[in-house]
C-alpha cells in the first residue's frame, strides 16, 4: 500500500502550499462552503518545469482529504488509452457516490493526452477524443459538483484552449522551480542528519543550486553519496560543486594530462571571476576540468536575470532578489564578465584564442536584450535609424555595437591588468584544489591575499602562469 502524502511532506513552496490549503479546506467542509454560494473548482491544473513536485501536490490533496488517488492517465504508463481513462473516471463516480463524498480524478501530463500542434489544433483522433470526453466530464461536474480533476502538464502551451477557459480547469498554480529557501528546506529534507554531509552549510549549498527541482535535488544527494560514501568522512562545499557541474553538463570532469594547460584554462577561468568580483563583489565558482567539449567553465553569480543570489555569509541565506528585467548596465557588466576570460588570456598570457566560444554565445544572447530598444529607451530607431534602409540598418547596428565592445573590453582588460597579481594567486590557489574552487573558498583567499598582500605581490610579482608550472615541478623535487 503507497504511503499517504501530506502537505506535511512537501518541503518549501510556501505561498503554493497556502493555496493548497484553501482547496483542501473547501474539499473537507464542501457543504458549509455550498452554503456561501463557493462550489467545489471543476478542474485544477498544475503547470511548471519537471520535477517541481506537481505529482507530489496532487497526492497531498488526496492524502489530507483522505481520498483515493485515482490516476486516470499517465504518460509514463503505455497502456492507459480513452478506455482506461473512463474507467477511472467511473470508479472515481461509483467511490463518490458509495461515501457521499467528492472524488479526486489526476491526469499526469495533461499535454501529452490532449496535444495541439502549433496552430492550436489536436494532433490526432485520440486526443480529440479524449479532449470530447474531458470537456464533458468538466461539464457534468457543474450539476453534480462531486468530482475534481486534477491535471499536471509541463507543457502549458500544447493544452487546447477549450479546457483552460474558466469553467473547465478553472484553477491554476504555477509550480516553479524552487527558490533559496525553499531548496534548502529540500535539501534539509534529503540530508537529514547523515554524518558525510556534517560539515555542509546548507544555506551555502542552497545558493550553488539554482534552477535545479526537487527531482534534481534528490539526485544530487544521491549522486554525492554515491560518489563519496566510500572516499571520506565527510564532504565540503567543493565537492558537491564537482558533482553540481557533472549534473550540468551530463558528463564526468577529467583533469587536463598537462599541468601547463590546466594553468592556462584556469587563467581564462579566473579572468571572468576576477571581473565579475569587480563588478558585483561577489565570486563565482571556477573549474578547469574538461566536460566533453567544455574546456573550462566558471558559474557566475548572475545566471539569468530573474534572480541574483549572493554569496551567503556565515550567518545565514541572503534572500534571492527579484527582478522584472535586466537593466541597461546589469546587461553592460555581463558582457565585461564573459569578456573576462578574452581579457586574462592577453593580460596573463599573452594570447587570445584559448577558449572564446561559449563567451562569444553568451555575449551575442546579451546583445539580443541590448538591441530591444523598448527595454531601455535605447535610442537606435529614432534618430539613428531614421529614413535608414535594410543594409544601412545593418550596417549601423554593426557600427555601433562593435565600437561598444571595443569600449567594454578596453575597460574589462584595465579590470584584469589592475588585479593581475590577485589573479596569479588564484589561479595556482585554485589550481592546487584540483582546478576546482567554490566562490566561497575563493572568497576566503581574496581576504588572505588582502590581508598578506605585501608579501604575496613581492613572490607573485617575479612569476607568470607557465612559470606557476616550474615552481610546482621545483617543490616536487
Amino acid at each position: 500500500m503507497e504511503e499517504k502524502i501530506t502537505l506535511a511532506n512537501i518541503c518549501g513552496y510556501k505561498e503554493e502550499k497556502e493555496q493548497v490549503r484553501n482547496i483542501i479546506k473547501l474539499l473537507n467542509n464542501y457543504k458549509e462552503y455550498e452554503k456561501q454560494g463557493v462550489t467545489i473548482p471543476r478542474g485544477l491544473i498544475f503547470q511548471g518545469p519537471p520535477g517541481t513536485g506537481k505529482t507530489l501536490f496532487a497526492k497531498a490533496i488526496a492524502g489530507e482529504c483522505n481520498y483515493d488517488f485515482n490516476v486516470a492517465f499517465s504518460n509514463e504508463v503505455a497502456e492507459n488509452t480513452l478506455d482506461t481513462l473512463k474507467l477511472a473516471f467511473e470508479t472515481a463516480e461509483e467511490r463518490s457516490k458509495k461515501d457521499k463524498k467528492p472524488a479526486l480524478i489526476y491526469i499526469d501530463e495533461l499535454d501529452k493526452l490532449v496535444y495541439t500542434d502549433t496552430y492550436g489544433n489536436l494532433v490526432d483522433k485520440d486526443a480529440r477524443e479524449a479532449a470530447r470526453f474531458l470537456l464533458q466530464k468538466l461539464d457534468e461536474t457543474r450539476t453534480t459538483n462531486r468530482i475534481l480533476i486534477i491535471a499536471s502538464t509541463n507543457n502549458y502551451g500544447k493544452i487546447p484552449n477549450a479546457l483552460l477557459r474558466s469553467g473547465r480547469f478553472d484553477k491554476k498554480l504555477l509550480m516553479d522551480l524552487p527558490d533559496a529557501e525553499s531548496r534548502k528546506e529540500i535539501l534539509k529534507f534529503y540530508i537529514k542528519d547523515h554524518p558525510l554531509f556534517k560539515h555542509i552549510n546548507l544555506s551555502s549549498l542552497a545558493l550553488k543550486t539554482q534552477g535545479m527541482s526537487g527531482a534534481d535535488l534528490k539526485t544530487l544527494i544521491n549522486n554525492t553519496l554515491l560518489e563519496y560514501i566510500t572516499k571520506k568522512e565527510s564532504v565540503v562545499l567543493d565537492d558537491f560543486i564537482k558533482i553540481i557541474n557533472e549534473m550540468n553538463f551530463e558528463t564526468i570532469g577529467k583533469e587536463w594530462a598537462s599541468d601547463t594547460v590546466a594553468l592556462e584554462v584556469l587563467a581564462h577561468e579566473i579572468g571572468h571571476a576576477v571581473v565579475g568580483y569587480d563588478l558585483t563583489k561577489n565570486w563565482g565558482n571556477v573549474n578547469a576540468l574538461r566536460y566533453g567539449d567544455t574546456e573550462g567553465s566558471t558559474t557566475l553569480v548572475r545566471t539569468d536575470f530573474d534572480f541574483e543570489e549572493p554569496i551567503c555569509d556565515d550567518e545565514g541565506l541572503n534572500a534571492e532578489e527579484e527582478k522584472s528585467h535586466p537593466t541597461y548596465q546589469s546587461i553592460l557588466d555581463e558582457v565585461c564578465i564573459s569578456l573576462g576570460g578574452k581579457a586574462a588570456e592577453e593580460v596573463l598570457l599573452g594570447e587570445k584564442s584559448i577558449g572564446l566560444g561559449g563567451d562569444l554565445r553568451n555575449i551575442r544572447r546579451l546583445f539580443g536584450f541590448l538591441n530591444d530598444n523598448a527595454c531601455f529607451g535605447f535610442d537606435l530607431c529614432d534618430s539613428y535609424y531614421a529614413d535608414a534602409t535594410p543594409a544601412e540598418i545593418r550596417f549601423k547596428s554593426f557600427n555601433y555595437f562593435s565600437k561598444l565592445i571595443k569600449r567594454l573590453y578596453k575597460k574589462t582588460k584595465k579590470i584584469v591588468s589592475k588585479n593581475k597579481l590577485l589573479c596569479l594567486y588564484l589561479v595556482d590557489e585554485i589550481h592546487s584544489n584540483n582546478d576546482v574552487l567554490s566562490g566561497e573558498e575563493i572568497n576566503k583567499r581574496y581576504k588572505y591575499y588582502l590581508k598578506n598582500k605585501t608579501e604575496l605581490d613581492r613572490k607573485y610579482n617575479k612569476l607568470t602562469v607557465r612559470g606557476l608550472v616550474d615552481e610546482k615541478e621545483k617543490d616536487s623535487n
